[in-house]
């Protein structure tokens, strides 16, 4: 079975509109939290999602390791997406 993240809750913690850079925090439907970094395109000014980070509140849900893993980047489009599309562009 293939893993789908789905967020359920998303909200912006921290924005710098003097360098374009934001982060969003999302939780998803398995309890898992992540941390979305994102920076504005110079050319066009649409957010990319540059880093994504796992917050260690619950093992991770595709390797069930308990400590730092790169996992979700694997997710970063689909997490991009959901994320933006619940709070928008600051």
């Amino acid at each position: 079975m293939a893993y789908q993240p789905q967020v359920v809750d998303a909200k912006i913690v921290s924005n710098n509109p003097k360098n374009g850079l934001f982060e969003i925090v999302v939780n998803l439907k398995d309890r898992t939290s992540c941390r979305l970094i994102y920076e504005k395109d110079a050319a066009t000014g649409a957010p990319v999602a540059t880093h994504v980070n796992r917050l260690l509140h619950e093992p991770c849900p595709i390797c069930r390791k308990d400590f730092l893993c790169n996992c979700m980047s694997r997710f970063k489009d689909q997490l991009s997406s959901q994320a933006l599309q619940m709070t928008g562009t600051p």
